[in-house]
């Protein structure tokens, strides 16, 4: 899936997405072009079954790791928008990892979660041969990409069924990411309709693929942040989920940018001194979450 010959997608939900992602191929292409990286390399058998890796200038070793999934709605997009965040990861210094998983309506839940924590094994098992350590694996995502990787994180299950310990993940960072998949009457032609129609295999799947309702007992940190103008319903699914945690073991800590929407959550993190990266570098380098001030 190289950047030249990117299988073609249907227009893209909703439509202002088309502009994004032509920005966010343009950026990580660039970045491509001046950092060191692997691509496209296999982590199962399927076409989408691949990642990127990304790595500082100077060879390490035993570096923390980054793991990061793009979003477009469970339906679209590519491990490529991402690569636009890798120079400022890999300054860190530190190993940025990004993830493509099979597309709805192709396939449904749990299919998506299950690539996500397939390539997540991948890392923690390979990633020592790029410089990175499987004892400091971090995950994030975009959008649906954050929704996938924060499941990830919370369903202990499917982890262990991957043959991953719950303490693999050190701490998630979803970015303008739906955390809810419930919803009692979704209004036709809505996102939250589309969930139901492209998305889950059936309704009653709706809890087991919504982090909002796997929240009880959770010790892994997460940072969630989403943009001033995002869309209603991510804003009110991120402060949900922020709530809660709160008052779970692990803690939260959050963000919301002033002036961005959802697309611009992401393109913001292209700039290497954006609050969101100064804060993800700083957690890589300390291991925890960093100080406040």
């Amino acid at each position: 899936m190289a950047f030249d010959d990117l299988p073609a997608q249907p227009p893209i939900y909703p439509e202002q997405a088309e502009a994004y992602a032509e920005q966010a191929l343009r950026l990580s292409r660039e970045a491509a072009l001046r950092t060191r990286c692997v691509l496209d390399i296999p982590y199962g058998d399927d076409y989408w079954q691949k990642i990127d890796v990304y790595q500082p200038d100077e060879p390490g070793e035993g570096l923390p790791v980054l793991v990061f999934a793009h979003g477009g709605a469970w339906s679209h997009g590519y491990k490529e928008w991402m690569g636009l965040m890798a120079p400022a990861i890999v300054a860190t210094p530190a190993i940025f990892v990004s993830v493509s998983y099979r597309l709805a309506p192709a396939v449904r839940f749990p299919a998506p979660l299950d690539d996500c924590v397939a390539a997540l094994r991948w890392v923690r098992d390979h990633i020592a041969d790029y410089g990175g350590s499987g004892d400091r694996i971090y995950v994030g995502g975009h959008s649906a990409g954050g929704h996938l990787f924060a499941l990830a994180t919370l369903r202990r299950d499917v982890l262990a069924r991957a043959g991953l310990a719950a303490d693999t993940i050190k701490a998630c960072f979803p970015v303008s990411s739906q955390l809810n998949l419930v919803f009692d009457t979704p209004e036709p032609g809505s996102g939250e309709a589309r969930i139901y129609e492209i998305f889950l295999a059936q309704a009653e799947d709706a809890p087991a693929a919504s982090p909002l309702h796997q929240l009880e007992g959770n010790r892994t940190p997460f940072f969630i942040s989403y943009g001033e103008r995002d869309f209603p319903r991510i804003i009110a699914s991120s402060r949900r989920v922020i709530e809660e945690l709160a008052r779970q073991p692990s803690g939260v800590r959050s963000a919301i940018y002033a002036a961005h929407g959802h697309f611009d959550t992401a393109l913001g993190l292209a700039d290497a001194d954006h609050p969101w990266n100064r804060e993800v570098r700083a957690w890589l380098r300390e291991g925890t979450a960093p100080a406040l001030g």
